[in-house]
């Protein structure tokens, strides 16, 4: 039998198989855990994009269910949104190593012919 799931910001109800309940639940860690903070993948799309609860209501919401949806606490949101990411990649680059093969310099003539342009 499929298990349904409620997203917290939408109100949307989700049917999965029983296999893929079972390891959300198992990554959330308890069933009411999970019913607590489901967010749907499209809510989600939208929260990591910045917008507000309220926003992602607006636009995923029929007008008459937005009322009737509980008021969710933002840092609760933030928390299940971006607290799920145990690893952060920061990226940098030493701009001092770039050869002239990755970074070449403008010919003199064309140099000179975008100064003018640029007066």
């Amino acid at each position: 039998m499929a298990k349904k799931l409620a997203c917290i910001v939408t109100g949307k109800v989700m049917t999965m198989a029983n296999s893929y309940y079972e390891k959300k639940v198992l990554k959330a860690e308890s069933e009411e855990k999970l019913k607590n903070t489901y967010i749907c993948k499209e809510a989600k799309k939208l929260l990591r994009l910045g917008n507000g609860i309220s926003e992602v209501r607006e636009i995923l919401c029929d007008k008459n269910i937005i009322s009737s949806l509980v008021d969710l606490d933002e840092d609760l949101i933030t928390e299940i949104i971006f607290g799920n990411n145990k690893k952060k990649f920061i990226s940098t680059t030493d701009f001092n190593t770039l050869s002239s093969v990755t970074h070449n310099q403008t010919d003199p003539d064309v140099l000179s012919f975008i100064t003018k342009i640029s007066k």
